[in-house]
């Protein structure tokens, strides 16, 4: 093992501190002052008070002389002084004395000088005295001293240390030559450094030599430092070598027995598939494996005692530090990632991990870890990352709800529409929708989702949700649902739509309430004819202009998922390669995508389209203004066309760059082949039209019948039914008489029927002019017309603040009539009638009638009376042509009255319903809309 500098100077103040010779150092280029006890008289100082001061201050009277040796000595060559003056304290004075300094220069580990060694021996009264001292003192030092002397190389001086390590006694080689004594060194290195130091006179340290000595009755291998000094005379010519060593075996054979253990994990560690690494407590490196230097490219100088940041990436390298910082304060494991530059020049990802080192005292020694390539793993996760982003930049740009849920059909995910339509966000799992279902679809929705979870089939089914925009109400939603599955078929994942479709729902259900209505007014003898074809006009323009809003909100139906079969959904490139294919797309172009991505998306388009550059200019135009439509023929794999209609949107990313498009196609064959069927129902439509046009004639020519034909035989009857009761009455029998008195009232009621049936009729084929009229002053001129009626009852008429409405006069007068005369009519006995008749103004948000026009406003008219009602179940009955609650006998009337008020109110495009309980008088409601 290697001696320091430190060592060798330990191992020289060993020496001179048990010498009773005056000895002392001078060390390094200042020279340093080290000294014995025996050398303290010479110092002429008190006790250690000259230690560690420059030798030139401490002899500075002597330095004249001192300092040429000193400066000879530091350039390897040993000088002797014989002469030199000292006043030495003797006997209670001080007196002069002559010393003779020999001066030995000390190597360093690499043999140059670093200091002097100086032994002052009394001349010349003393001389013997002390030499004999000084062999003493050497025979028991506990370092093996010999001395050699030329020519042979006898040896003169062998102390105890050294018999002991030889095991032989001081007869046995005093006086012999030491390669006599011990063979083995011929011609080994002991001798080559001998010669050396001979030819040369400057002195040599070896470390660790190994050399073979008897021991234990055997020749065995044995370790030394050893100095090699020269022995020189007054001439300065080399008389022998003095050879101080001691023996370090235990130290060097720890030292292999590491050097082997350290050989074998350095094998090992190479041979490991990850980088190895250990650090000081700052950070520095002491040891990586070859698999850095093979990863990194880095020489060992930039590798040992650094601390990597060169290879680090430019933005990692707060991030490095910091942790390791963090790690270090704490003495703690850790892990973090960061990019280093590779061999090739290029950063990849890695995985540092790092564990404390300490030493059986718990000293902290610094770091031990390992760093692992993890480049194609992050790279993947980027991968999946700017997948999912894309994704929810595509499903947040859609019209509909978009939604996710785990193989367990937990919902994990709504986009952005989620949250503007429902008003909720972060919130996810079956309560985050089914609270938000109506309260009569929540059983029905939560078992169809549970049972196609558990089946894997489709989801296809309509609800009600609550929605907060663009006001909170139910509204009827499409939702569908389609499971991703793996490779081995289980289900990894659920995406699925939420779709509008109230207005189209509501439009269908109140289709079939106004079909079944009006199948049901035909049905009693078409009643309503004129007023059926003016709203199935309405119909038909309400479908017309749907149809034209349906294809204006088809971007709500766009860029669904890669499993949406409905829709086709491609991702293309900025020039319009496809990049992406889902199903839908394969299931309506017929192409796998195998067959289509990296295909450009012209070959979709008719040769006439191809021609017009058409798939060029529909990109253009999404460049310009972010996206582009177009409905048309499109051509599939097997050369069939369908009709679809297409949306193409520009994709940016974080800079608002073009990154590429995404095309939505839908096919609208089916809807395109319904279009031309509703023209053909509207063509059906225009023929009913005419046909009941016709009807409204024959009807006219039956009212002028009416009126004119069968009236006049009527009045002719009644002349001279009165004329025979008035001038013949006399000659006629009882029971003529009674025939002839039911023959006139039979007339009567049958021309009261006539003008009722006219009545009723003109309020359907009158022309209907609509006024603005005061209804306040129309309800005062009913009033004068019944006074007669209303006197005679004693009736008290009690009216609010009626509105001011565009009506048609005559039919409103009449329709405040008829509700004030039936009142009348069916008063009780001994009870003054009242009636009371208001009007209140009811939004369209507070009205809870089925048969309101959503979204209308409306006026609701109340004529309540006190009389005798009529049992709740016959509400409806009463609005019946010719339907009677009580005989001729008790109330007289043709049954038709309450039927013309109820016409009256449709052909304001309103609605009259009734509320009763007998014997508690009725109340009648009608509803007008307001314009």
């Amino acid at each position: 093992m290697e001696v320091t500098a430190f060592d060798k100077k330990n191992f020289v103040f060993e020496i001179i501190t048990q010498s009773h010779v005056p000895m002392f150092v001078a060390w390094g280029p200042a020279g340093t002052l080290f000294y014995n006890e025996a050398c303290q008289p010479l110092i002429g100082l008190p006790p250690a008070e000259a230690l560690e001061l420059p030798v030139q201050t401490v002899f500075a009277g002597n330095w004249e002389i001192l300092g040429p040796a000193f400066d000879k000595v530091m350039q390897g060559k040993s000088v002797t002084i014989p002469e030199i003056q000292l006043f030495i304290d003797r006997n209670g004075h001080r007196e002069p004395v002559s010393y003779t300094f020999s001066c030995i220069p000390i190597p360093d580990a690499r043999f140059s000088p670093c200091g002097m060694l100086v032994t002052a021996t009394e001349n010349p009264s003393v001389q013997h005295a002390a030499q004999k001292k000084i062999y003493d003192i050497l025979l028991q030092l506990p370092i093996g001293i010999l001395t050699l002397r030329m020519p042979d190389y006898r040896i003169e001086l062998a102390n105890n240390s050294f018999l002991q390590i030889t095991t032989k006694e001081i007869g046995e080689i005093t006086g012999r030559s030491l390669f006599e004594v011990n063979p083995g060194l011929k011609g080994q290195l002991a001798e080559e450094l001998i010669d050396q130091v001979v030819q040369t006179g400057k002195s040599h340290i070896e470390n660790g030599m190994p050399l073979r000595i008897e021991r234990n009755g055997g020749q065995v291998t044995a370790y030394f430092n050893i100095l090699f000094y020269p022995l020189l005379e007054s001439d300065g010519i080399c008389s022998g070598v003095m050879l101080v060593g001691r023996e370090v075996t235990d130290i060097v054979l720890e030292k292999k027995r590491m050097e082997k253990s350290e050989h074998y994990f350095r094998r090992l560690a190479d041979t490991v598939p990850v980088m190895l690494w250990i650090t000081r407590p700052d950070g520095s490196c002491t040891y990586v494996n070859q698999k850095w230097y093979d990863y990194t490219g880095q020489p060992p100088e930039n590798t040992l005692g650094q601390r990597w940041l060169s290879v680090v990436h430019p933005d990692d390298l707060a991030l490095m530090t910091g942790c390791f910082e963090e790690a270090n304060t704490h003495q703690v494991p850790f892990n973090f990632e960061y990019r280093i530059k590779g061999a090739d020049g290029n950063y990849r990802w890695i995985l540092d991990s790092g564990s404390p080192m300490f030493d059986n005292s718990g000293v902290f020694e610094g770091f031990i870890g390992s760093v692992v390539d993890i480049d194609n793993r992050k790279l993947a996760e980027d991968a999946v990352r700017e997948r999912e982003k894309r994704f929810r930049q595509l499903a947040d740009s859609m019209p509909q709800i978009v939604w996710t849920a785990n193989a367990d059909g937990y919902v994990d995910y709504y986009n952005k529409q989620w949250t503007l339509l429902i008003g909720e966000e972060n919130q996810f799992g079956d309560s985050s929708f089914l609270k938000h279902v109506h309260p009569d679809d929540q059983e029905r929705c939560l078992e169809s989702w549970q049972e196609v979870v558990r089946s894997g089939e489709t989801l296809d089914v309509e609800f009600r949700f609550k929605v907060k925009y663009p006001a909170e109400t139910y509204r009827w939603f499409l939702v569908r649902a389609r499971p991703i599955k793996n490779d081995g078929g289980q289900i990894i994942k659920w995406y699925g739509t939420c779709t509008d479709i109230d207005e189209v729902k509501t439009i269908r259900l109140n289709l079939e309430l106004r079909v079944a209505e009006r199948t049901h007014e035909i049905s009693h003898k078409n009643k309503a004819l004129e007023e059926t074809t003016r709203e199935l006009k309405e119909i038909n323009q309400q479908l017309e202009l749907r149809h034209e809003e349906l294809r204006q909100s088809e971007e709500r139906y766009l860029r669904m998922t890669n499993e949406v079969e409905d829709y086709s959904i491609i991702l293309l490139s900025k020039e319009g390669y496809i990049e992406n294919w889902n199903k839908g797309a394969e299931k309506i172009k017929g192409y796998t995508a195998d067959e289509i991505i990296g295909m450009h998306f012209r070959l979709f388009y008719t040769y006439t389209d191809q021609q017009h550059n058409l798939p060029e200019k529909l990109i253009a135009e999404a460049c310009l203004h972010g996206k582009s439509t177009f409905e048309g023929l499109r051509v599939r794999k097997d050369g069939s066309t369908f009709w679809a209609y297409t949306v193409l949107t520009a994709l940016h990313n974080d800079k608002n760059d073009i990154i590429g498009f995404s095309k939505v196609t839908r096919d609208l064959t089916k809807q395109k082949q319904a279009e031309d069927q509703l023209k053909m129902y509207a063509e059906q439509l225009e023929q009913k039209n005419r046909e009941l046009e016709r009807s409204n004639g024959e009807l006219s020519s039956f009212s002028y019948v009416a009126s004119h034909d069968l009236q006049e035989p009527l009045r002719k009857i009644q002349a001279f039914g009165n004329l025979i009761q008035a001038r013949d009455v006399a000659n006629l029998s009882d029971t003529s008489k009674d025939y002839f008195e039911r023959m006139v009232k039979a007339a009567i009621r049958m021309q009261n029927l006539i003008d009722s049936l006219l009545e009723f009729s003109r309020t359907t084929t009158a022309r209907k002019n609509f006024e603005s009229t005061d209804l306040n002053v129309l309800l005062e001129d009913v009033k004068r017309e019944l006074a007669h009626r209303i006197e005679e009852k004693k009736a008290e008429i009690i009216t609010a603040h009626l509105p001011t409405l565009t009506i048609i006069p005559f039919q409103f007068r009449q329709l405040l009539s008829n509700l004030i005369s039936n009142s009348l009519k069916y008063s009780r006995d001994e009870t003054t009638p009242v009636i009371e008749i208001t009007a209140s103004y009811i939004k369209a948000k507070d009205l809870d009638e089925k048969a309101a026009i959503p979204g209308k406003d409306y006026f609701r008219f109340k004529v309540k009376d006190n009389g005798i009602g009529f049992e709740q179940e016959f509400a409806e009955k009463i609005f019946d042509l010719f339907q009677r609650l009580h005989g001729r006998n008790e109330y007289s009337g043709s049954g038709i009255g309450l039927a013309i008020c109820k016409k009256i109110v449709e052909n304001h495009h309103g609605f009259m319903r009734a509320e009763s309980e007998a014997g508690e008088g009725a109340t009648f409601y009608f509803f007008i809309p307001v314009k």
